[in-house]
């Protein structure tokens, strides 16, 4: 159960980051109407969601993933391949 809330929650912060996104690029399109302001504001909002998705997923990962290992060796190789994958964002 805990597992498709935070399945859903990961959905909802895409889906408002895609939003975002769409956002930025109808106000990149929009030439009358552009802001430059309010673009870097909006672009600045979606970065910060991307990273706080990125956090949310791994610790979703952490916690469905690796503690299901048995292995000692295993959960030591799969965290070094998280922090690896998170240091190269």
């Amino acid at each position: 159960m805990e597992t498709e809330i935070d399945r859903s929650s990961l959905i909802h912060r895409l889906n408002r980051i895609q939003g975002q996104i769409e956002a930025i690029k109808k106000m990149i399109m929009d030439e009358e109407k552009r802001d430059c302001m309010n673009t870097l504001r909006l672009l600045k909002a979606a970065n910060n969601a991307m990273k706080k998705f990125g956090e949310a997923y791994v610790n979703m990962h952490i916690n469905e993933c690796i503690t299901d290992n048995t292995s000692v060796k295993s959960v030591e190789k799969d965290i070094k391949e998280v922090i690896s994958s998170v240091f190269n964002f």
